[in-house]
């Protein structure tokens, strides 16, 4: 039985078999995943060469996928990549007021 090293030093990364950060969760989710479209397809009575020829597909796919994100984002490349998506893309101002009190001298107010 071979023996996996999880954690290779203090302030490194968690890295099995070249996952690393959070993807390695991403992969325990969709093997998850496949397993429950195994059990669901094998309780409707699907044809069971047909299920399990579904699952390895599936299981095919999301490993490669995980895989393929990691390669392409690394540790925490992921998360950068959503945060970017969601900030926007330009700020608006639709008030005057900022601009007209730029060149004020900010102790001069009472």
């Amino acid at each position: 039985m071979p023996i996996y090293d999880l954690n290779r030093g203090i302030n490194k990364p968690v890295e099995f078999k070249g996952l690393v950060g959070s993807n390695i969760y991403f992969l325990v989710a969709g093997i998850g995943l496949v397993f429950a479209l195994f059990v669901t397809c094998y309780l409707l009575g699907v044809p069971l060469l047909l299920t399990v020829l579904g699952t390895f597909l599936a299981g095919g796919g999301m490993w490669a996928g995980v895989f393929a994100l990691n390669r392409r984002y690394g540790e925490h490349g992921l998360m950068k990549a959503a945060a970017r998506r969601s900030s926007p893309k330009y700020i608006t101002n639709r008030h005057s007021r900022l601009f007209q009190r730029l060149n004020e001298d900010p102790t001069s107010r009472a």
